[in-house]
């Protein structure tokens, strides 16, 4: 009896394995060439071909071109010479001399020649023409004062300075001393003028609530209402609060700084909290298709600006 050797099984398994049929091996041929050529692709891209010589001569072009442009701009800007100056005062050569472009200068005009004023150096930085880094280099030349000092008004009734009559609990009347009575005045001040020390002087106003409505204010531009006290963050949830402020301030609606909505751009309209950019990119996307707005309800036209949006923002705008 024959004892089969492990080697020869392992023989007889690998025959088995690859004993093909006559279409089996010419499918394995087939697919070793397309293998064949692949590589040899490959190999040519990546090694043998030679390198492909783009031709950059209109990119170049364009390039200088755009330097040029830029050196040119370069040479016709006059370097900044800050001087003491009053913006009030100051004539378009000047403000040129202080490094403002033409479209600077006429936003300036514009403001001025609407009975427009700067009352503080802020006022200056308001002007969305204005960059920061700009009003930062001319702050120290501004002869304006910092602040405001801010307006103050008392209610006094009417009558003698010495004695005030009133009724009696018999039916009469009583004389009371003015100095007595004089508890009545109440002090008032005017929110879109007022810095934080003359909110906090008032009852009720700790420096939290009033660093947020001055920040609040700036960022609208001031306020057209009093009811917008309660949109101020720290404010939101106090009603109470907003009541009791509203019973020491006025409004002074000139004060507000608005947006010329046919020269503005989209990131000048976006940083209005009633704006935003969902509203802000395409009202300008409209106007720049359709032209200037010739009346502020023409806004409406669009679809982003809704009545309950237009309300609100309409105040902000205006058509300079």
């Amino acid at each position: 009896m024959q004892v089969e050797r492990p080697t020869s099984r392992w023989k007889e398994r690998l025959k088995d394995l690859l004993d093909m049929h006559r279409e089996e091996r010419r499918g394995v041929r087939v697919l070793m060439g397309v293998l064949l050529v692949l590589l040899g692709w490959v190999v040519y891209e990546q090694w043998l071909r030679p390198p492909k010589q783009h031709d950059l001569t209109e990119q170049r072009a364009w390039v200088e071109a755009v330097l040029a442009m830029q050196e040119a701009a370069r040479a016709d800007t006059v370097a900044p010479a800050p001087f003491p100056f009053d913006p009030n005062t100051i004539g378009r050569e000047e403000w040129k001399v202080l490094g403002l472009s033409d479209r600077q200068v006429d936003g300036v005009e514009r403001y001025l020649g609407k009975g427009g004023r700067f009352r503080t150096k802020k006022d200056l930085a308001r002007m969305y023409s204005i960059r920061p880094e700009q009003f930062a280099a001319l702050e120290p030349f501004i002869l304006l004062p910092d602040s405001q000092a801010p307006k103050v008004y008392q209610r006094r009734d009417h009558g003698s300075d010495r004695a005030y009559r009133g009724p009696s609990k018999e039916g009469g009347s009583t004389i009371m001393d003015r100095a007595a009575y004089g508890r009545t005045v109440r002090r008032m001040v005017e929110v879109n003028t007022a810095d934080t020390l003359a909110l906090i002087a008032l009852p009720g106003i700790g420096p939290t609530f009033a660093r947020g409505i001055v920040r609040y204010r700036d960022r609208l531009g001031g306020f057209v209402s009093l009811e917008q006290l309660g949109e101020v963050y720290v404010l939101q949830d106090k009603p109470d609060a907003v009541l009791k402020l509203k019973e020491f301030l006025i409004l002074d609606t000139l004060a507000v700084r608005r947006i010329p909505i046919n020269t503005c751009t989209a990131e000048d309209l976006a940083s209005h909290p009633y704006a935003r950019w969902a509203i802000a990119k395409p009202l300008v996307a409209y106007r720049q298709q359709h032209g200037p707005f010739k009346q502020l309800s023409d806004i409406k036209r669009c679809v982003a600006v809704t009545p309950e949006v237009f309300a609100k923002l309409a105040p902000y705008l205006s058509l300079e």
